[in-house]
């Protein structure tokens, strides 16, 4: 017998994606759709250069941060990043390139915020009792 491969939803398509499959043009989707969201604006790259060179600059910094940290790490890093960001007329959105580059002291948050979510994930499959095994007991 063959196994089937379950089909994944589109890359972009950061919603129907597990976490796991993330790549980094899930990556981009979350954060021009997060962007929108919370800063009321289109996502454009920061940095020098060509909007090309700074979409190439920004995808080598996403795939570089998820190779290293792991996607649920990454993640939680850039949720962080926007809950501590203060926008200025200026600078008016968090970029990847500027999280990245400048606020990378938040990683360690990301790495233990990930860290206990795992061992409550672990400590719930642990105490989980299932109905047969409770029957049994009574």
């Amino acid at each position: 017998m063959t196994e089937k491969k379950t089909k994944l939803p589109p890359a972009d398509d950061w919603q129907a994606r597990d976490i796991e499959t993330w790549n980094v043009s899930t990556y981009k989707a979350f954060i021009a759709a997060k962007t929108k969201e919370i800063y009321g604006v289109d996502y454009s790259p920061g940095g020098g250069g060509s909007k090309q060179a700074r979409y190439g600059r920004e995808n080598g910094m996403l795939k570089n941060a998820q190779g290293k940290y792991g996607n649920r790490v990454l993640k939680a890093f850039i949720e962080i990043c926007w809950r501590e960001y203060k926008a200025t007329e200026q600078y008016r959105y968090l970029t990847v390139t500027f999280a990245i580059s400048y606020l990378d002291r938040h990683f360690a948050e990301a790495v233990a915020q990930v860290a206990r979510e795992a061992r409550r994930e672990k400590v719930a499959e642990e105490l989980a009792v299932d109905g047969e095994e409770l029957s049994d007991w009574f």
